[in-house]
Order: structure tokens, then sequence, then C-alpha cells
């Protein structure tokens, strides 16, 4: 795959952001280098001209009809895209959904914590609570900073990405700390097709500003009306 397919990833809110394309292509161009000389590593896939591609993939699709879904069980209130394909179901203290289309998932968590909790004990306790969470490899993160949702909350947001055997995986982790609360939400995602790392890269984008950047988590007396359209 030549470089200027990895720098069509990851994107927020539609607006290039040269630091964060230039590490993406620094963590997957290592993570290239490195699959040939590794024998476990599947060699990338053939380049495929952008004009031989399919004009409306499952991606192009991703970042359309948009709808909020309030979530009584987090509880949360969670703008989505392609919002009638994903479904939600309980999993342990986690609430997780499913966007089959592209093979993605969005764990969600509110609980209650001491009284001046810190995000880093929210992630330890939400580890504890789902060893499954991603384990993050500092050298395959492009992002990291602070967002302002949830409201009153001191998120932080880890986006990484990485190459494996069965295609690109990427990865956004925000988990934030506020009086008594703490709030955690994993978004994760792959592709193995020919524009793997621009799918991947795209995914994470609309997650990220159109998702994470807008999620509300209600105060303790406000009510969350029940599910709508997420089964």
């Amino acid at each position: 795959m030549p470089f200027s397919e990895l720098t069509m990833g990851y994107r927020v809110a539609r607006r290039a952001q040269p630091l964060v394309l230039y590490g993406i292509l620094l963590v997957l161009a290592a993570a290239f280098g490195a699959g040939c000389t590794a024998s476990e590593s599947a060699p990338p896939p053939a380049h495929t001209p952008a004009a031989a591609r399919p004009a409306a993939s499952a991606e192009r699709a991703f970042d359309r009809e948009w709808g909020e879904r309030s979530l009584a069980r987090v509880p949360a209130k969670v703008t989505l895209p392609d919002a009638r394909a994903w479904h939600a179901h309980p999993s342990g203290s986690f609430t997780v959904l499913e966007h089959g289309p592209t093979h993605s998932t969005l764990t969600l968590r509110v609980t209650r914590a001491a009284r001046l909790v810190r995000p880093e004990q929210c992630e330890e306790d939400a580890r504890l609570a789902r060893p499954s969470l991603p384990t993050i490899d500092p050298t395959n993160i492009v992002e990291r900073r602070r967002l302002a949702a949830p409201r009153d909350f001191d998120v932080r947001l880890t986006v990484a990405v990485e190459l494996r055997a069965t295609g690109v995986h990427g990865v956004a982790l925000a988990v934030g700390a506020a009086t008594g609360r703490c709030y955690v939400a994993i978004y994760e995602t792959e592709a193995s097709d020919v524009s793997a790392a621009e799918e991947v890269g795209d995914r994470l984008g609309v997650i990220v500003s159109g998702v994470l950047e807008t999620l509300r988590v209600p105060e303790a007396d406000e009510r969350v009306s029940p599910p709508t359209g997420v089964k």
C-alpha cells in the first residue's frame, strides 16, 4: 500500500489535521516495515486504483442518517451515524452497541465512584470489570487529548491504529471522571480491504467528532427516556 493511501486516514469533523495524519502515516508505515520481516504477519493487500473501487462503499454509507439514542442503562444520550444499523446489548456493567456493516463496536459505561476520582482510576476500575478492553501500544497512538464531553467530566481521549494479520484495527478510548462518577467509552473497528487504512481512519474521525465529542450523560436527577431505535 503506497504512503499516499495511508495519509487519507484519520480525520476529525471533515477537517484535515496534518500532524494527526502524519502520525497515522508513521504508525502504519512502521508496522508495514516490521511486517516484512515477521513471518506471522500477512503481506499488505495489493493496491487498487481509486477509480477501480466501488463508488458506494459501506464506509461512505456510515457517515449519514444520524440519530440520537437514549440509553437508559448507561445512562447516556448518544448521537450515532447510520443510527438504525446499531444494536445494543448489556455486557456486565457495560452496554455494547454493534454496527455490523463496518465491524464496529461502541462500549459504554457510567458508574458511581469516589467523590474525587481521577480518570486513571476510572480506567483501572473499568479494566478490572472488563479485562477484554483493548490495551493500547504507545507506538500505535495517533492522537491523545482532552475532550469537553460529556459535560462536567474530565475526559482523556486516546486514538490508536494498529496493523494486524487480519487487517487495520482502530480504537478510540475516552475515559472521564466527574464528581463521584466515572465514564468510559471504547470504539473499535477493523477493515481488511485495499482501502483499509482510509476506511478505519474515516470511521475513527466520524466517531470522535460526531459521537464522543457530543455524548451527554444526564445529571443524577435527570430522567433518561427509554431507548428508541436501538434493539
